[in-house]
């Protein structure tokens, strides 16, 4: 007998991690990350904006002091609005997500 995957041939490539951010100028103080979620918060079930919490505690942990904006999409099956985009510009990273 013979197994097939249904997914064809797999190819695995060596990844690495993204680089690091370097700080502009040397800038001191908190960095700034920003978190931009998919769906509000509920009461049942997951939903990313309490998962955001636990990825800042780990952050601060991991980093020091954080600086965090939040923003929920109005609308989850659209893209974000360039505005609420542009919110984010000066942060260091953004962190987008939805908790399903």
């Amino acid at each position: 007998m013979q197994l097939i995957d249904p997914r064809g041939r797999q190819i695995v490539n060596e990844r690495r991690l993204a680089p690091r951010p370097k700080r502009q100028n040397g800038a001191a103080g908190a960095r700034r990350i920003g978190f931009l979620s998919n769906e509000g918060e509920h009461l049942t079930g997951p939903h990313f904006p309490g998962y955001t919490r636990v990825l800042e505690a780990a952050l601060r942990d991991r980093l020091g002091p954080l600086e965090v904006h939040r923003e929920i999409k109005p609308v989850l099956s659209r893209p974000a609005e360039p505005d609420m985009i542009d919110q984010f510009l000066e942060y260091e990273g953004v962190i987008n997500g939805l908790a399903k």
